[in-house]
């Protein structure tokens, strides 16, 4: 299975390289979210949910990378946090964390109206998987790669996020 999401941004390449990349910028788009990495194959993806957290190794490696055209990673299994998130049981937790490691795909094509292409292609998803169902802004309390591509883009264009929790279910919780 796999998952593919196309947006225009009015940014250029280099911009949009470095929103993928930078982790003070991925933190102001992705709901508080940095990533580290050296960004060349091979490379651990370091993950890190807020600020004061140490940045964590979570299996995450640099597949390929040729910027600013193409970056591609593993992607992180589901961790306890999503159970929290998502309100899981112990077992339904259990089961879902069996899901094989997947891939993340970010290709950026300039247009000749000056806009940049991003298309985002997720893949190695079994059916019925869960994690395929997150990231696609199936599962309830998830936006998914649109929800974040969304906010990455307002973010390039005007400087301001669109979403800065990933949707009204986490709002409701308290979660900030």
């Amino acid at each position: 299975m796999e998952f593919t999401y196309t947006t225009r941004i009015a940014t250029t390449p280099e911009q949009l390289w470095a929103g993928l990349t930078e982790p003070e910028f991925t933190r102001r788009y992705w709901f508080g979210v940095a990533m580290q990495s050296d960004w060349r194959v091979g490379s651990p993806v370091k993950w890190q949910n807020m600020a004061e957290e140490e940045f964590q190794d979570l299996g995450q490696v640099v597949l390929a990378a040729d910027p600013p055209r193409l970056l591609s990673y593993s992607w992180h299994l589901l961790q306890p946090a999503h159970a929290q998130l998502f309100g899981w049981t112990d077992e339904e937790f259990a089961e879902y964390a069996k899901e094989p490691r997947t891939k993340v795909t970010f290709e950026i094509e300039p247009e000749s109206d000056g806009t940049v292409r991003l298309t985002v292609t997720h893949d190695g998803f079994e059916p019925g998987s869960v994690m395929y169902r997150a990231i696609s802004g199936q599962l309830e309390g998830s936006g998914g790669w649109p929800g974040l591509m969304n906010n990455l883009k307002a973010l390039l264009e005007t400087g301001t996020v669109l979403a800065t929790v990933p949707s009204a279910a986490h709002t409701a919780r308290g979660d900030e």
